[in-house]
C-alpha cells in the first residue's frame, strides 16, 4: 500500500462539483463507501460535506495503516539500523537537520548521522513520506536539498 496525501484527497473531493462524488474515499482505501457515494451523489451531498472535515483524519488513518505494514523485514527498511548509539536513526537525522537550520544535503546527512548511503537514502525517503521533510533544490547550485520542518 502506498502513502496518500491530503492535497490529492481534497482535489478528488472537489470532483463533486462535476457531479462525481466519492473519488476521495476510493483514493483513501474506503472503496465500498466510495462506490456508494458515486451512486448516491455523496449520500445526497451530506456525506460529501462531512468528508470535507474528515479527510485529514482519513489520510492520517490510511498512512498509519500503511506504516504498520512496513515491518523491519520489509525490503524498504531492512538496511536501516533500529538504534544507533542509543538513538534511533530518524532522531539522529532530525538532530542533524536541526544543527544545519533544517536543510540537509545527502552528504551532510551522511556525515552527521554516520549512516551508510543506502540506509540513509531509505531513511530520508521515510522522512519525506512521514511529512518530516520535503525535497527541493538549492537555488544557486540546483543540488538536491532535504528541508525539514523543525
Amino acid at each position: 500500500m502506498r502513502q496518500v496525501n491530503r492535497p490529492i484527497a481534497y482535489f478528488l473531493w472537489c470532483a463533486c462539483f462535476l457531479g462525481i462524488c466519492g473519488l476521495q474515499r476510493i483514493y483513501l482505501g474506503k472503496v465500498i463507501s466510495g462506490v456508494l457515494y458515486l451512486f448516491t451523489f455523496g449520500l445526497f451531498g451530506v456525506g460529501q460535506l462531512v468528508d470535507l472535515f474528515l479527510i485529514p483524519n482519513l489520510v492520517r488513518s490510511r498512512n498509519a495503516t500503511t506504516l504498520e505494514n512496513l515491518t523491519p523485514s520489509s525490503p524498504e527498511l531492512e538496511n536501516v539500523p533500529t538504534v544507533l548509539d542509543g538513538v534511533t536513526p530518524m532522531l539522529k537525522l532530525l538532530n542533524a537537520a536541526k544543527e544545519k537550520d533544517g536543510v540537509l544535503s545527502l552528504a551532510q546527512a551522511a556525515m552527521l548521522t554516520e549512516l551508510e548511503p543506502e540506509p540513509l537514502k531509505t531513511l530520508l525517503e521515510q522522512a519525506v513520506r512521514e511529512g518530516y521533510a520535503d525535497i527541493g533544490n538549492d537555488p544557486t547550485t540546483g543540488a538536491i536539498r532535504y528541508r525539514f520542518d523543525l
